[in-house]
């Protein structure tokens, strides 16, 4: 018999979103550890580093949210495209929206936090909804 506390977990972690929360926590530590690999080990040049690193964590946080987080068995080329056209409307959403919140007076690592909490929140209903449909 579990504990009511790794029941808890155990219930928690079937949930889409904190598999979904849990993928991209993950992916922020694949992205600065890749980067960390390709420039700081490699030596890499630095563009090309985070390049890099930015299409390993893609690549993770596609396959694991694809696999894990929802469970998709769906053909997986028009997964990518939305997928890719997601990364493009957070990469325009996330300039605009941290310029415009630090245009108000926002300090910008504060907007930052704001943004990126949000968009993650919108994140998950696009990609449950849309994207691993």
């Amino acid at each position: 018999m579990l504990s009511p506390v790794a029941d808890s977990v155990r219930h928690l972690s079937r949930h889409s979103a904190v598999r979904f929360l849990v993928v991209g926590g993950l992916s922020v530590a694949v992205d600065t550890g890749s980067l960390f690999i390709y420039h700081g080990v490699l030596r890499i040049v630095l563009p090309i580093a985070a390049g890099l690193s930015f299409l390993t964590s893609f690549w993770v946080n596609f396959g694991l949210n694809r696999a894990w987080s929802f469970g998709s068995s769906a053909q997986m080329a028009p997964q990518v495209g939305r997928y890719f056209a997601l990364v493009l409307a957070n990469l325009t959403a996330n300039v605009v929206l941290v310029s415009g919140l630090t245009w108000t007076g926002t300090p910008y690592l504060l907007a930052k936090l704001i943004v990126t909490a949000s968009l993650s929140a919108v994140n998950y209903f696009v990609s449950k909804r849309w994207i691993f449909a």
